[in-house]
């Protein structure tokens, strides 16, 4: 049997619901996600579900950067400590939980979703996490649960100038101020379509002999460049200790 895995990024859903709402009571909150997560699995029909958490330790790229995220609105405490409860509440209605520490949920949701795609089978990743869009292919889909839409390839080129398969490049050239990394200076989004429009990807920049500004200013910060696309490139690769047989629905 082909399976079809819903892998739902679970603070990305929880917070969306909490800031969207007048009261931060945790029961009404814990509510209204199980709700939520009951109209995607009606939605998208999936055979295994994990709804995937994460711990808000440090990771590998707070190693990599220590400024990493810096920029970031911490997550509400009322959140934090009532993941007991909303783990619960996901019991409740079929779906099983999972978390690795020092891993965010971006990484482990890859790497579930890498793994569901080599077997030939299909991952929705449930998210509005733009990180997402760098996995699209025929087997992974990225879902954005609030505007009830899948992100296709076509949107990306129109939305960033560049296909799925450069967008690392580019947001290591333009940086992501989402996650406080700041890119080349002087590197725009204009310039980093146009540079990749030609060159094809970093790499192929950094390799090219000509005597360009552009180039020289992607040269001169090497080392800058490629940090930014180790901290914006999704791991695939996360020993998760585990397997889908424990988030089958049933």
């Amino acid at each position: 049997m082909n399976m079809k895995v819903l892998l739902i990024d679970a603070f990305n859903l929880i917070r969306r619901i909490f800031e969207a709402r007048s009261d931060s009571d945790l029961e009404s909150v814990v509510v209204a996600s199980k709700h939520s997560s009951q109209r995607a699995l009606r939605e998208h029909e999936p055979t295994h579900v994990v709804m995937v958490f994460e711990k808000h330790d440090r990771t590998w790229r707070h190693l990599l950067y220590n400024d990493y995220k810096a920029n970031r609105s911490p997550t509400p405490e009322v959140l934090l400590g009532g993941v007991d409860e909303f783990v619960a509440g996901f019991r409740e209605i079929g779906i099983n939980s999972f978390a690795l520490d020092s891993y965010e949920a971006d990484d482990v949701i890859a790497t579930f979703a890498s793994g569901v795609a080599k077997a030939g089978n299909q991952a929705i990743i449930l998210s509005s996490d733009k990180m997402y869009l760098q996995l699209l292919s025929v087997h992974i889909k990225v879902a954005n649960h609030f505007s009830h839409q899948f992100v296709e390839e076509s949107d990306v080129a129109q939305r960033y100038g560049v296909g799925v398969g450069q967008l690392t490049d580019y947001w290591a050239l333009v940086g992501d101020s989402s996650n406080n990394i700041k890119g080349v200076p002087g590197v725009g989004p204009k310039t980093a379509v146009n540079i990749l429009g030609q060159y094809g990807s970093l790499d192929g920049i950094l390799k090219e002999a000509g005597d360009d500004k552009v180039l020289d200013k992607v040269r001169q910060n090497e080392q800058l460049a490629i940090r930014c696309k180790q901290l914006v490139t999704l791991k695939t690769d996360v020993e998760l200790g585990t397997n889908l047989r424990s988030f089958r629905m049933t």
